[in-house]
């Protein structure tokens, strides 16, 4: 078989079902995409679009946009690579910080068609301008995407899958501080940039879970978590399974797996 036969076979690659492939969700780089065999969207853009384009076996025509929440290097630094090839959204920082010039600027609270994707961005807080994603598809029901946030005022009344940001709990920063680990000031910066184990657990309890079907955990820190710890505390408060978002990982989000 030639080798232009094989690309043509590769693109034609068809996902019978929406799909979560994740690139990376760590302080290394965090990019995630969701696709079915016609349509998809990325976010975030802090792995090489090189990446993203193998994980969409190079059909990029059907990026219907790529989403980036806020300006750090750990969700944007290939954002400018990004917008030559994807329609790119994002805030004003993100904007104006990374120098962009196709980019379309998104606002909490006005929603954004793109294919049939709806999503509405929203308000997180951290120490750069930052937004979540509610996101809706045909095919897959509500997502909620959340990171780099110490709390959320919002709450949804409708979720089907969740990926919420679980970078740290007070035990396991204690525990990687007495260790030398973790340096003793980035104490009080996480908690007031990043989302711990018990606030997770209480955003994520506070919603009607009937219809939720996945619950993913994203951009843990490498030294100031436990799994264990976690995984007993959200599987406790919301009677599920919990995924965690390591690179490589494929999830189905469908509007009714069963």
């Amino acid at each position: 078989m030639s080798r232009r036969h094989r690309n043509k076979r590769k693109s034609n690659h068809h996902i019978d079902a929406m799909e979560l492939t994740v690139l990376g969700s760590s302080s290394s780089g965090n990019g995630y995409i969701i696709q079915s065999g016609d349509e998809a969207i990325i976010l975030e853009a802090g792995m090489h679009p090189s990446k993203a384009k193998q994980a969409l076996t190079f059909n990029t025509e059907k990026v219907k946009g790529c989403f980036v929440t806020h300006a750090h290097g750990d969700h944007a630094k290939y954002v400018a690579l990004y917008e030559k090839t994807f329609p790119v959204f994002a805030n004003r920082h993100v904007i104006e910080t990374k120098k962009l010039r196709q980019t379309t600027e998104v606002i909490a609270g006005k929603g954004i068609r793109a294919g049939n994707f709806k999503v509405l961005p929203f308000n997180a807080f951290h120490d750069v301008p930052c937004l979540g994603y509610y996101i809706h598809h045909p095919d897959m029901g509500y997502l909620l995407f959340l990171t780099d946030s110490f709390m959320t005022e919002n709450r949804f009344k409708e979720v089907n899958h969740m990926m919420v940001e679980c970078n740290y709990s007070d035990t396991a920063l204690q525990a990687a501080i007495d260790r030398g680990d973790t340096h003793p000031s980035m104490r009080r910066r996480l908690m007031t940039t990043h989302m711990e184990l018990n606030t997770v657990a209480n955003f994520i309890g506070s919603h009607d879970l009937t219809s939720v079907y996945s619950i993913i955990l994203i951009h843990l820190s490498k030294f100031n978590s436990d799994r264990n710890e976690i995984s007993d505390l959200i599987s406790k408060v919301t009677g599920k399974n919990v995924m965690y978002a390591d690179a490589g990982l494929k999830v189905e989000l469908s509007n009714n797996p069963y």
